[in-house]
């Protein structure tokens, strides 16, 4: 059924702040052999029902077709298909829609930890469960998954919001092959949510801090990927090298004795 990566997504385009609703970043599925994989959940009800209405009960002809090996049960029956949720940033366009939607697990970075509301807190401090088997992980260090595709989730040095959190997925290498998880990868996407965007200067100038920028392309060129998507971008992979450059650019722009960047 997949022919490639691209052909695992399902995107609903961001929106903008208008009468009707609020600003909703964009959100991404990406279906593994076990779960969806959704990156970001918005913040209008387009977004929520996006997410709660995406098909996870894997049929037994489908898991024969080799779509889903993992999806087929034991006695060939259908299987659940899980949500797990990752969270770019706490930017109410990225992750209010928490509350309103159903997940299995949940990644975060511990800011926005902090703006979750008491019930999703409660998932990863005291073990409370939001539903049976609902958890939510703190995300301080890479974390890299096997799920038909490679999946990683890692801290991004970043401008724009504290404690933000980047999402790589990947072709996994062919069954019975000898490559390492980490190696081998046909086609690997990362997606930055709004990192690579500069701090926003409500009473004043957009601003990049020129240490963090620094840390950041460090770490962007160290990304086992080909293509970065940016959110509110719609649904445009960029060349990675196209996407480091414009960042090495701006920070050309620094000025000696000044950590922030206002020229860009």
């Amino acid at each position: 059924m997949f022919e490639n990566l691209l052909s695992r997504i399902r995107h609903l385009p961001a929106s903008g702040f208008n009468e009707k609703g609020p600003l909703s970043a964009d959100v991404y599925a990406i279906r593994g052999e076990t779960a969806w994989w959704i990156f970001d959940v918005g913040a209008c009800d387009e977004a929520a029902d996006f997410i709660n209405s995406l098909p996870c009960e894997v049929s037994a002809d489908e898991s024969s077709a080799g779509d889903s090996i993992a999806g087929e049960s034991r006695d060939g029956t259908a299987r659940r298909l899980q949500r797990n949720i990752v969270i770019s940033h706490f930017h109410r366009d990225h992750f209010f829609n928490l509350p309103r939607v159903h997940f299995d697990n949940l990644y975060v970075g511990r800011e926005t930890f902090r703006h979750c509301d008491e019930t999703i807190r409660a998932l990863g401090t005291r073990g409370c469960s939001r539903s049976s088997s609902s958890s939510v992980t703190v995300v301080e260090s890479p974390l890299q998954f096997d799920d038909g595709i490679r999946v990683q989730i890692m801290p991004i040095p970043n401008s724009h919001a504290k404690g933000s959190l980047v999402f790589v997925v990947g072709d996994a290498p062919a069954r019975g092959s000898s490559d390492a998880p980490s190696r081998g990868v046909r086609d690997s996407i990362a997606f930055l949510g709004d990192s690579t965007y500069p701090t926003v200067g409500h009473n004043g100038p957009d601003s990049y801090n020129a240490q963090l920028l620094l840390e950041q392309i460090r770490f962007l060129k160290s990304l086992d990927a080909k293509s970065f998507i940016m959110s509110h971008r719609r649904f445009l992979p960029r060349e990675k090298d196209t996407v480091i450059q414009f960042l090495e650019g701006i920070y050309e722009h620094r000025k000696l004795g000044e950590n922030l960047i206002f020229e860009f």
